[in-house]
C-alpha cells in the first residue's frame, strides 16, 4: 500500500502520490521551468502561456457534446457525462480525477403518471389540460432525457377546487397585499408569475400564508415583452415561445434533506420523511400558453396596474372562478427516491505546498439540455482542465494544489458541493485558500456581473487586467476595460457581496467560510429587468440558442475562462496571497452602514445600539494596516514564514462561522454573508442581525424574546469581527 497504508480510500485524492506527476522532472513533483509570479505580477509565464494555449473552438465543441442530450441529476445521462469528464480530465494531464457518488434523495416526475393542471366543467368534463412538455422546434419529438413539466421537491397530492387566488409574483408582500384586500389565502390555491425571486421563496411563503397549492407560470412580461406587438421568439429570438415550460427545484434549504448537516455516505442517519425541511403543499410550473387558460377563467376584481403581465387578458384576483360549478385539478405525482449523484473531482498538486487547495467548481447536471445553465460554465472549465494541462507537459505545477469540481445534482439544491464539503469539513476548513465558482458563464454578453467575498477582489480586479476583451471592436484592449466602461449589475460597486444561495459557492462561504466568488455574464441591467433568462430552464436552452443568438464566436466564454484560469494561477502561484485586507475593512464599514440606516432608529428607540460592533471594526482596521505594513517591510521572507502569514490571511473570513447559526435559520452558519430570508437569489450582510431585527420589528405585542434576540445576534456579530482582528494580529504580540 505504500504511502496510502490504512487510509480510507475516500481519503485517496488528497494524499501525497507515490509516483512522479507527467510532466515533471526531478523529485516527486519535479523542477518548475516557469518564472513564478514575483512583485507586482500575480500570474508570471504561466499566466501569459495559459492565454495563449485556450481556444473558443474547443469550447464549442465540448458545449456540443454537453448538450446532446439532457442530463437530469439521478439519471443514465448524468452518469455517462460524468465518465465522460473522468475519462477526458485523465487524458488531458490532470495527476488524479475521482468519480465520487453520494447516495442522496431525489425528486422525479412520475413518467407514467405525469403532473397535470385542469379545467372542469359543472358536468365533469374535462375543458382544459395542461400539456407536460414543450413543442419541438424542428417537429422532432423530445427523447426519454427530457422531463416532463414538473417542480422537484413538490409532494405528490391533488386538490379539486373552485377557488384560485392570483399572488403577482409570489414576493411575501404580495400576499400581505392580497390579504389586505379581503382576499385569504388559506386553504386555497394561488397562481404566481415565476422571476424577481427564488421560485422555492415563492411556494415557502405560500405556506406561510397557509395555502393549499401553488401554480407557477412564466409570464411574458418577464420571458417575452414583444409578444404582444408581434415581436418573434426562439428560435427567431432569446425570447420564450408560449409552449415553453421553467422546471426546476423548490427546496429552500441546500443539500441533501435527509441528511442535514452530515454527508449522505454509507451508513448515514436519514431523518424520516416527516420531519425534512422540504415543502409540504403540491406545486407545479406551466407555460404562458397554458396559464393564459387559467387566468381567462378567473373572477374577483381586476388586479392592480403593476401586477398585471403582458398576456392579452383582464387579470383578475379571485379567489372564485368565474364559471359557476367549474372546478380546477391540481395533481402533483412527483417520487421521492434515494438515488445516486456524482462528482467528478480532479487535481493538479502542488510542488511545494500540496495541502494548500485553490477550488474551480461548477454543476453539471441540467433540467435539460442546458447550453447557458450549467453546460456554458463545464465547456469553460474542460477548456481550461486541458490547458493546464498542456502548461504540465511543459514543465510548469504551481506552487499550490488545483482543485477542478464538476459537482452532481447542482440544481436541486447544491446537493454535490453540499454532501461533499460536509464530508471533508474538517479537512477543508483548514485547508482550502479559495473556491471560484461559476455556475453559468454566459447569460448574455453585454457585462459581468461578480460577486465575492472581499479577500478574492484584488485578484479579481488583477486578473481582469491581464485578460484580454472578449471583443476589441468595442473599443476595449482588457476585460478590465471592458467591466468598468459599461453599466455594471453591482452599480455603482464594481463587485458586490452578493453569495446568496444562488451557486455551488453555497457550502463553501456558508459552511466553512472560504472566501469564494461567483462571475456571469449578464445583461444590461439598465435597459433590460430579467431576474431568470428568457430560455431559462427549457428545451429552448438548446446548443442552436447559444450558437446562434448568445455567443456565436465563443469569444465571451474564452474570455470568462480565461480570467477564471488567471484567478486561479494567482491564487495557487504566488509566494504571498493576493489579498486585500482595505477590502475586508470597505466591506465591515458598508455592512455597518447598512444596518445603522435601516434600522437605526428601531434600535434607538429600544435603547440598543451598534456601537461595539462600530469600535471593533475600528479596532479591526488598525490591526488589519499593521497585518499589510508589515508584509510590505519583509525583504527575506522565508517558506515558514510565508506559510504562516496565509495562514493567517485565509484564515479570516473563516472568523465568521459560528456553529450555533442565526437563531431563526440555524443551518446557516456564516454571520457576515448569507441570503435574504425571502429570496434566496439575493444576499444579507450580517444575516443573523437583519432575521433577528426582522422579526423583532414585524413583532406585535412586547416582543420581548424578540428584541432579546436582537441583542444576542449584535454580541455575536461583534465577536467574530474580534476574531477575525485576533487571527490576524501579529502572532508574536497576542
Amino acid at each position: 500500500m505504500g504511502l496510502h497504508c490504512g487510509l480510507s480510500p475516500r481519503l485517496l485524492l488528497w494524499q501525497i502520490p507515490a509516483h512522479t506527476s507527467k510532466g515533471a522532472e526531478g523529485g516527486l513533483y519535479g523542477s518548475n521551468r516557469f518564472h513564478k509570479p514575483f512583485g507586482d505580477d500575480y500570474f508570471g509565464e504561466a499566466g501569459e502561456e495559459l492565454i495563449q494555449e485556450m481556444k473558443a473552438l474547443n469550447i464549442e465543441n465540448y458545449l456540443r457534446y454537453l448538450t446532446s442530450q439532457g442530463h437530469m441529476a439521478g439519471t443514465k445521462q448524468d452518469l455517462e457525462q460524468a465518465e465522460y469528464l473522468q475519462k477526458l480530465w485523465l487524458e488531458q494531464g490532470l495527476d488524479q480525477v475521482k468519480l465520487q457518488p453520494y447516495e442522496v434523495q431525489l425528486s422525479h416526475p412520475n413518467l407514467e403518471k405525469p403532473n397535470k393542471v385542469y379545467l372542469i366543467d359543472e358536468e365533469g368534463e374535462v375543458k382544459f389540460t395542461s400539456t407536460i412538455i414543450e413543442e419541438p422546434i424542428d417537429e422532432v419529438e423530445y427523447d426519454d432525457s427530457i422531463p416532463p413539466a414538473f417542480l422537484a421537491f413538490s409532494p405528490a397530492g391533488t386538490i379539486i377546487t373552485d377557488e384560485l387566488v392570483y399572488v403577482n409574483y409570489g414576493r411575501y408582500e404580495d400576499f400581505q397585499q392580497v390579504e389586505s384586500m379581503g382576499i385569504k389565502i388559506k386553504d386555497r390555491v394561488v397562481i404566481a408569475k415565476f422571476g424577481k425571486i427564488f421560485r422555492g421563496d415563492k411556494v415557502q411563503n405560500a405556506q406561510r400564508f397557509n395555502a393549499s397549492g401553488v401554480i407557477l407560470y412564466t409570464d411574458p412580461q418577464d420571458y417575452h415583452p414583444e409578444s404582444d406587438t408581434g415581436g418573434a421568439a426562439y428560435p427567431n429570438s432569446f425570447w420564450l415561445p408560449g409552449s415553453g415550460i421553467q422546471r426546476g427545484s423548490i427546496i429552500w434549504h441546500d443539500g441533501d434533506p435527509t441528511t442535514p448537516y452530515y454527508p449522505s455516505v454509507d451508513g448515514a442517519y436519514r431523518v424520516p420523511e416527516e420531519e425534512t425541511d422540504t415543502p409540504r403543499i403540491p406545486a407545479h410550473t406551466l407555460s404562458y400558453n397554458d396559464a393564459r387558460k387559467l387566468l381567462v377563467n378567473m373572477g374577483g376584481s381586476e388586479a392592480p396596474e403593476s401586477w398585471r403581465g403582458r398576456l392579452n387578458i383582464t387579470y383578475r384576483m379571485g379567489p372564485k372562478l368565474a364559471r359557476t360549478g367549474w372546478k380546477l385539478k391540481l395533481e402533483v405525482n412527483n417520487i421521492k427516491r434515494v438515488v445516486p449523484t456524482y462528482n467528478v473531482i480532479g487535481m493538479i498538486r502542488g510542488s511545494e505546498e500540496p495541502d494548500r487547495y485553490v477550488m474551480l467548481g461548477n454543476h453539471r447536471d441540467s433540467w435539460t439540455f442546458g447550453s447557458c445553465d450549467p453546460s456554458s460554465a463545464t465547456a469553460v472549465q474542460i477548456e481550461l482542465v486541458r490547458s493546464f494541462g498542456q502548461l504540465l507537459e511543459k514543465g510548469w505545477r504551481p506552487r499550490r494544489s488545483l482543485v477542478f469540481a464538476s459537482w452532481g445534482a447542482g440544481e436541486y439544491g447544491f446537493f454535490g458541493p453540499w454532501e461533499w464539503v460536509e464530508e471533508y469539513l474538517k479537512v477543508f476548513e483548514m485547508r482550502t485558500v479559495a473556491y471560484l465558482n461559476v455556475d453559468l458563464a454566459i447569460v448574455y454578453t453585454y457585462n459581468l456581473q461578480i460577486s465575492a467575498t472581499p479577500l478574492l477582489h484584488k485578484i479579481i480586479r488583477e486578473a481582469t487586467k491581464k485578460t484580454p476583451a472578449p471583443d476589441k471592436s468595442l473599443g476595449y484592449n482588457t476585460l478590465w476595460d471592458h467591466w468598468t466602461d459599461r453599466f455594471r449589475a453591482s452599480s455603482p460597486a464594481l463587485m458586490d457581496y452578493n453569495m446568496a444561495s444562488t451557486s455551488e459557492h453555497s457550502p463553501f462561504y456558508q459552511r466553512i467560510g472560504v472566501p469564494a466568488s461567483y462571475m456571469v455574464w449578464e445583461i444590461n441591467f439598465d435597459e433590460l429587468d430579467w431576474s431568470d433568462y428568457p430560455l431559462y430552464h427549457t428545451t429552448f436552452e438548446d446548443f442552436n440558442a447559444m450558437k446562434n443568438i448568445l455567443d456565436p464566436e465563443f469569444r465571451y466564454h474564452l474570455s470568462l475562462g480565461q480570467l477564471w484560469g488567471l484567478m486561479a494561477i494567482g491564487l495557487a502561484d504566488a509566494e504571498i496571497l493576493p489579498m486585500d485586507l482595505e477590502d475586508e475593512i470597505t466591506m465591515l464599514r458598508r455592512m455597518l452602514e447598512g444596518l445603522q440606516e435601516e434600522y437605526g432608529q428601531a434600535l434607538k428607540e429600544r435603547g440598543l445600539s451598534l456601537t461595539h460592533v462600530e469600535r471593533t471594526i475600528d479596532g479591526f482596521a488598525d490591526v488589519a494596516r499593521d497585518f499589510s505594513s508589515r508584509i510590505r517591510k519583509i525583504c527575506d521572507l522565508p517558506s515558514l514564514l510565508a506559510r504562516q502569514l496565509n495562514d493567517q490571511i485565509i484564515a479570516l473570513e473563516k472568523c465568521y462561522i459560528d456553529a450555533e447559526g442565526s437563531t431563526y435559520r440555524p443551518h446557516m452558519k456564516n454571520k457576515m454573508f448569507g441570503t435574504d430570508n425571502f429570496n434566496q437569489y439575493s444576499s444579507w450582510l450580517a444575516p443573523a442581525v437583519r432575521d433577528a431585527l426582522w422579526q423583532a420589528t414585524h413583532c406585535q405585542g412586547p416582543c420581548h424574546f424578540q428584541w432579546q434576540m436582537v441583542e444576542k445576534e449584535i454580541a455575536a456579530l461583534q465577536y467574530i469581527i474580534n476574531s477575525a482582528l485576533l487571527t490576524i494580529k501579529d502572532i508574536q504580540n497576542l
